[in-house]
This record gives structure tokens, sequence and C-alpha cells, in this order.
């Protein structure tokens, strides 16, 4: 009988050691993966701030061109001194005329 008891001690403890050894295992992999999920959600934010300031600069770069444009400076002119396509000065012109889709929703932040 105390053999027996002996063994049921043993297989315990070895069963003990095996699930501390699988719970430090999961531990860490949860530990990669919060760390991932942390390193995402910054980045998403800094996305986010960079598309703001985008269509920010974007829209103000298609004023400064209407600027030109109403001096009477021609967009092929216009485009030569920024060393541009005249494609895309007409395109940040249009881009100007348009509200900005980061101005329509806002745009959540992280807190804690």
């Amino acid at each position: 009988m105390a053999r027996t008891v002996s063994r049921q001690a043993a297989a315990l403890t070895k069963a003990r050691e095996r699930r501390r050894a699988l719970d430090a295992a999961r531990d860490e992999h949860d530990r990669r993966i919060e760390q991932a999920t942390a390193e995402a959600l910054v980045a998403l934010e800094a996305r986010s701030e960079a598309e703001q300031a985008l269509a920010a600069a974007t829209a103000a770069l298609g004023e400064t061109l209407r600027t030109l444009l109403a001096e009477g400076v021609p967009a092929e002119r216009a485009a030569g001194l920024l060393e541009l396509d005249t494609a895309e000065v007409r395109r940040l012109m249009k881009a100007a005329d348009r509200p900005s889709p980061a101005a329509a929703k806002p745009v959540a932040t992280l807190t804690s």
C-alpha cells in the first residue's frame, strides 16, 4: 500500500511539473501575442496620423496651386516650377476641392 501511495505522489509531482512547463510556454506565447498586438495598435495610430497629415498637406498644396493659377501661371508652368507632372498638378487641385475623408470621421485613439 505504501508503495502505491509513493507512486501516486511521484506521478502527481511529475504531472504538476509538466503542467507548470505547459503553463510557462502558454504564458510566453500569450506575452508574444500581446506584444505584437500592442505594436500593431501603435502602428495603426501612427498610420492614421500620417494619413491625416497627408490629407492636410495635399489640401494645402492644392490651395497654393490655385493661388499660382489665379496669378495667371498655367498648370504646365506650375508643374515645371514644382517638378511635377501636369496631371499631378490637376489631381492635387481636384483633391483640394474634395473634403478629406479623415475630416469626416473621428479617429479613435489609444487610452489606458
